[in-house]
């Protein structure tokens, strides 16, 4: 099937648009090229509202706005009712042609006000080759919609870029699982048979357990534990949800502080520093006030410290040549002449001792003097060298201490300054904001990977104790006369009970490695990097999985070319084995992509049209000239999208 027409009236921008898209050559190939603001996003929700009754692409200001057109309400005469139309027009390969129509009317509304439609009807016009209409409405209408695009799996054939870019980031294991569990409908045996047989099942041991209160009792317990077993699935199911949730939102925390640095980090780094800083300051005062004190203590004895030094040079030169005679006693000597009695031996003086010590008294000079002035002088010279010693050695150790902290102090200016250059020009609350959301979704990873360690220990416990419950169940109601008639029928629910699970999941199986094949088929014959990976796998617990040549999974670390190329050929896979051989519609395919991979991705797009229609909707800078090139030798229908001069609807134009 593939999308002929799409008439749009008085639906949001769209006061009367219609797009025809014809097929004229092998490639199915339609490109629609708007400003954002022009209405082409809102065409991909007009087809979504005509088929579902839903917009699940509408921005969040386009709700705040009616969705009638509010220039076709102006143009209302009198009371006047304004409908709002979208049909799509689908062909088959058949010749027949599907009409999907969906209407809403409104009484005039006052502008200004959003108002609830009076009436919103919806059919189906099935067109024979031979021109005669069949129109269908209610539950019939719905079911060619299924036909054409089941609801549940619309999300395979009308989406967005971003939804691509991000396919494969958000809960991907439960978003597979879902895609493989509507594509094979295993919903039909789970719905339909599972639950019956269960109810079946539920219903004859009860009927059992009247027939035996030991049987009642075993049974009582038997369903409590089953129930026990469903909630805990479901908490499970629960916990691998946000695991999966919280896994997607901290690879979006990388991506976003990836090469960004981490304020708070950096910021209570800055709060050290800038303590540290006053600190030092302190000390550094402290220590110059010390020495300046220290300084002004022996200022004195430093300036007149050259003058000191020569005479303590020259005291001890005289002393080493000895040339500072003894000190006399002179008044000592005079006594001794006068008494003629020597004042420090006793004896009576002779001739010769008495004209030797007058000798003495005649060797007494000036010189004599001045070297006892020197002698009297060297102690306390000797004490002033010292205290300048000391001096010196605590000026020292001041002067490194001073050092020191100045050098502190420049080493904290530097990192002040590189952090300041490090976080100038970023959105520093915003930063913050990620930081907090990481270490949020870090804590939920590992208390949710904690509960579900917990919980499946608890299933395999109650797993334990259901077959235990089975065996004793199964015992008791053979044992029971009278319950042995329904044995049988017990004996007969269970196995078809077991057979229907065990078909669901081979079905479920088989499913997911026709998709898993087809994936990897599709994705390498469109991929442009055809030695870089080996192998694409959709794992037991509905992982995808891209494999690099040198086996490593590498579907974290690939571009975003890549990772939306692979979610485009899942989604061809899913539209491959469901059966369902409807057109594509991508609203802005390449917009997360680079310059360099647009032109790859272009090709692959044009190569999916060959076998596929395939409607593409671009902002004027997405369709750039490396990509324009590529899909305008391909493309069968080409329109530009403009807001009309009063801004008030949606103008079409052919390129």
């Amino acid at each position: 099937m593939r999308i002929e027409k799409v008439a749009i009236q008085n639906y949001r921008q769209h006061i009367n648009t219609e797009i025809l898209f014809k097929k004229f050559s092998s490639n199915d190939l339609h490109i629609i090229v708007g400003e954002n603001g022009t209405g082409k996003t809102n065409i991909l929700n007009a087809i979504n509202w005509c088929l579902y009754g839903e917009e699940p692409h509408i921005s969040n200001d386009s709700k705040k706005l009616p969705l009638f057109n509010l220039k076709a309400v102006e143009e209302l005469y009198g009371d006047e009712d304004l409908k709002v139309a979208v049909e799509v027009w689908v062909e088959t390969d058949e010749e027949i042609t599907i009409i999907f129509s969906r209407n809403a009317i409104y009484k005039k509304p006052e502008l200004g006000k959003n108002v609830d439609p009076s009436n919103i009807n919806f059919d189906v016009k099935i067109v024979g080759s031979d021109g005669n209409t069949q129109i269908h409405f209610n539950e019939k209408a719905a079911s060619y919609v299924g036909r054409f695009v089941p609801k549940d799996i619309r999300e395979f054939f009308f989406f967005d870029g971003e939804r691509l870019d991000q396919y494969f980031k958000e809960a991907t294991g439960q978003n597979i699982r879902h895609a493989i569990f509507e594509i094979s409908q295993i919903d039909l045996l789970e719905n339909r048979l599972e639950s019956k047989l269960d109810d079946c099942l539920s219903e004859l041991r009860r009927e059992a357990g009247k027939k035996s209160p030991k049987i009642e009792e075993t049974r009582k317990s038997y369903e409590e534990v089953t129930d026990k077993i469903k909630d805990t699935i479901k908490e499970i199911d629960t916990c691998k949800q946000q695991i999966e949730i919280a896994q997607n939102q901290l690879q979006k925390c990388d991506e976003n502080l990836r090469g960004v640095p981490d304020v708070s980090e950096l910021q209570e780094r800055v709060k050290e520093l800038d303590k540290q800083k006053i600190d030092k300051k302190s000390l550094y005062k402290v220590a110059y006030k010390e020495k300046q004190e220290l300084l002004f203590e022996v200022g004195i004895l430093i300036r007149t410290w050259p003058a000191i030094k020569k005479t303590i040079a020259v005291i001890e030169e005289k002393k080493n040549k000895g040339e500072l005679p003894p000190t006399y006693d002179k008044d000592l000597l005079l006594r001794t002449i006068e008494d003629s009695i020597c004042k420090i031996c006793g004896n009576p003086l002779n001739e010769n001792t008495k004209t030797r010590v007058n000798k003495l008294l005649n060797e007494i000079t000036l010189s004599t003097q001045v070297a006892h002035g020197l002698q009297i002088m060297e102690a306390p010279l000797f004490q002033i060298e010292q205290k300048l010693k000391r001096f010196q050695n605590k000026f020292v150790t001041i002067s490194e201490q001073i050092k020191s902290y100045d050098g502190d102090l420049t080493k904290i200016e530097n990192e002040l300054e590189d952090i300041n250059k490090k976080i100038g020009g970023y959105n520093l609350p915003k930063i913050k904001e990620w930081h907090q959301e990481q270490t949020k979704f870090k804590g939920i990873l590992e208390n949710e990977t904690m509960r579900k360690g917990v919980l499946q220990k608890r299933y395999e416990g109650f797993i334990d104790e259901q077959k235990r419950l089975n065996e004793e169940l199964d015992k008791e109601i053979e044992k029971g006369q009278k319950a042995k008639e329904l044995k049988t029928q017990i004996d007969f629910c269970k196995k078809s009970y077991d057979v229907v699970k065990s078909t669901k999941q081979k079905i479920m199986n088989n499913t997911r490695e026709q998709i898993e094949a087809e994936t990897k088929a599709i994705f390498f014959e469109l991929l442009w990097k055809k030695t870089t990976f080996k192998d694409v796998k959709i794992n037991d617990d509905y992982s995808i999985s891209l494999i690099h040549f040198m086996d490593y999974e590498c579907l974290g670390s690939i571009s975003a070319g890549e990772r939306e190329l692979l979610a485009l050929a899942f989604t061809l896979a899913l539209h491959k084995v469901s059966g369902f051989d409807s057109p594509i519609l991508i609203d802005t395919p390449v917009a997360r992509i680079s310059s360099k991979h647009r032109e790859n991705f272009g090709i692959a797009l044009a190569n999916i049209s060959e076998n596929k229609q395939t409607i593409l909707l671009f902002t004027p800078d997405e369709y750039s000239e490396n990509i324009s090139q590529i899909l305008n030798n391909y493309a069968n229908t080409h329109v530009s999208l403009k807001m009309s001069s009063d801004e008030k609807e949606t103008l079409v134009r052919g390129i």
